[in-house]
């Protein structure tokens, strides 16, 4: 299974780091996941990256700097649903259940975001396929739940970033140690 991460919606000291070595240690892709934020400030995060791995890097905001650093793709989502006009590259996209019917191949993967019972009812369905990445996974047992009902990966948020205090601490090997244990159960 495919482990991506999104980052949280606030930048932080530490953030291009703790990156980099999330990369290092198995990262399939990244979703810099930025609401509200400046672009300056994304482009900042980017350039404090290693620029080979700008080809694992989705954004879900600031659509201009897919072409501009030459990253992997764009996120669409509620927030930001349309894909600039003409736009012919990777795209991925948020959706629910009810959605799932609806999805073209147009789309690299798509991001569920449901309940275990809708899960469940979508799998008999037969619409989770490996195109369909689970998000809000919490736990191992959450992991293996998605690879039994045959998604192709799972998306890790806050279970991550809430095992780093960026106002305490600059010490983050507990959230490394949480994602090498989410890459062994996903393997």
């Amino acid at each position: 299974m495919k482990l991506v991460v999104a980052t949280p919606p606030f930048f932080f000291v530490e953030e291009n780091t703790i990156l980099q070595t999330l990369f290092e240690e198995g990262m399939d892709m990244l979703h810099i996941r930025k609401p509200d934020s400046e672009p300056i400030f994304c482009e900042r995060l980017l350039t404090l990256m290693p620029n080979k791995w700008y080809h694992r890097i989705i954004v879900n905001d600031h659509f201009y700097l897919q072409n501009e650093y030459g990253l992997k793709g764009i996120h669409l989502s509620e927030r930001n649903p349309v894909e600039p006009k003409g736009y012919k590259g990777f795209i991925t996209r948020s959706c629910t259940p009810n959605d799932l019917d609806k999805l073209t191949d147009r789309y690299g993967y798509v991001v569920l975001d449901a309940t275990p019972s809708e899960i469940q009812r979508a799998t008999e369905r037969r619409k989770i396929t490996h195109k369909v990445f689970a998000r809000g996974v919490t736990s191992i047992d959450g992991v293996q739940f998605a690879r039994d009902c045959g998604f192709g990966g799972i998306v890790l948020e806050d279970v991550l970033w809430n095992r780093f205090d960026l106002h305490e601490s600059n010490n983050y090997k507990e959230l490394v140690d949480l994602f090498k244990f989410f890459r062994k159960a996903a393997d």
